[in-house]
């Protein structure tokens, strides 16, 4: 399937539950790691709750047996070993986790990735789909972050930010998390990229860029002169159309960003979807993320507001709340609901999923 645009997912809820059952997990198990590979492109729905990674594994596995949907299902398993990471650790996953980053000289992010100048051709191809479209292949985003982290020597908080920013599918967990382990902060070693691996992946030549060096050269690796200029990004946050949250009254499905699947309590007559603006400002989201949001919360029958958790709280006092459990609405008023999980949560601290 070729690069969807932002369009691609302001669709239908029945429409996202086909595209979980057509699903080729030997095909995706053989071609993910390619920009043109059989990946799903579902990720935004998983995010925002729209599905979850137990009824898409459900979906596999009701037409694949397990043994082809092995890798897919590992896949998921990365996701919720992300979150399950949150979960355990809170707001520790923002900040270096296991090792401090090395080798750091800023925290600004190269003017040429934001402008998609590095000219690395399928690199820059991949960033101008990015802020476009918001989306961006997995394999892409590692070339990325190992640019930003790794050669350029920024620390991977910022280009992390600008990650989520841009992308429909921004992930605080999953975002978060795989940042740091290409940064080598929440794994044993930094992950590199040269031109010979986007070649591959990408099945696009580019012989004798600043990157077509063999790996042993980044032991001593200069910052290429098309990474010396550094920018401040003007993020925009919560839009200024979402209305303060008012009282609330009776019963109320209290909805996050991260639960916009119509079927959520469907009984309950309101539906709120609130967005914390404290949390936003620090993880800001772009106009086509909001556009997405706005579709889904619509087919939610659901109404956005705005404000702080102690806004929320006053405003749901003597109102019977029910929300889904979610690590950054924790502090989040009403009766708690568990999320769908595919795998349950070890016994145990663990450091990796594999």
């Amino acid at each position: 399937m070729k690069t969807p645009d932002s369009e691609h997912y302001l669709c239908s809820l029945e429409s996202v539950l086909q595209r979980t059952r057509q699903v080729e997990p030997q095909t995706y198990d053989q071609t993910r790691n390619y920009l043109d590979g059989q990946v799903t492109w579902l990720s935004p729905f998983l995010t925002h709750g729209i599905t979850t990674t137990q009824e898409l594994a459900h979906n596999v596995l009701h037409a694949h047996k397990p043994a082809a949907s092995y890798r897919f299902l590992f896949e998921l398993g990365w996701r919720e070993f992300f979150h399950r990471t949150w979960q355990r650790h809170g707001k520790a996953i923002f900040t270096d986790m296991r090792n401090a980053q090395t080798y750091v000289t800023t925290d600004a992010l190269p003017q040429a990735l934001v402008n998609n100048e590095t000219g690395l051709t399928v690199v820059d191809q991949c960033l101008q789909q990015l802020h476009c479209h918001g989306v961006m292949h997995n394999h892409a985003r590692m070339w990325v972050a190992s640019i930003a982290c790794n050669i350029a020597n920024t620390h991977w908080h910022e280009p992390a930010r600008w990650l989520h920013y841009q992308l429909l599918d921004g992930d605080l967990a999953s975002n978060t998390l795989s940042w740091q382990w290409i940064a080598g902060t929440f794994s044993h070693k930094k992950y590199w990229a040269n031109q010979q691996n986007i070649d591959k992946f990408s099945r696009v030549r580019q012989p004798g860029s600043w990157l077509d060096v063999p790996y042993e050269a980044f032991d001593d690796f200069p910052v290429p002169e098309v990474l010396h200029e550094r920018t401040t990004i003007n993020y925009r946050s919560v839009p200024e159309s979402i209305q303060s949250v008012p009282k609330l009254h009776g019963q109320v499905a209290l909805r996050s960003l991260w639960q916009l699947d119509p079927r959520w309590q469907a009984a309950t007559e309101q539906h709120v979807v609130f967005v914390d603006t404290e949390l936003h400002r620090q993880w800001p989201m772009n106009e086509n993320r909001w556009r997405f949001i706005r579709h889904w919360a619509t087919l939610c029958n659901a109404t956005i507001y705005q404000g702080t958790v102690a806004q929320l709280t006053d405003a749901c006092t003597g109102a019977k709340v029910v929300r889904q459990e979610y690590p950054a609405c924790h502090d989040w008023p009403g009766e708690t609901q568990p999320r769908p999980w595919l795998y349950p949560m070890p016994d145990a601290p663990f450091n990796s999923f594999n």
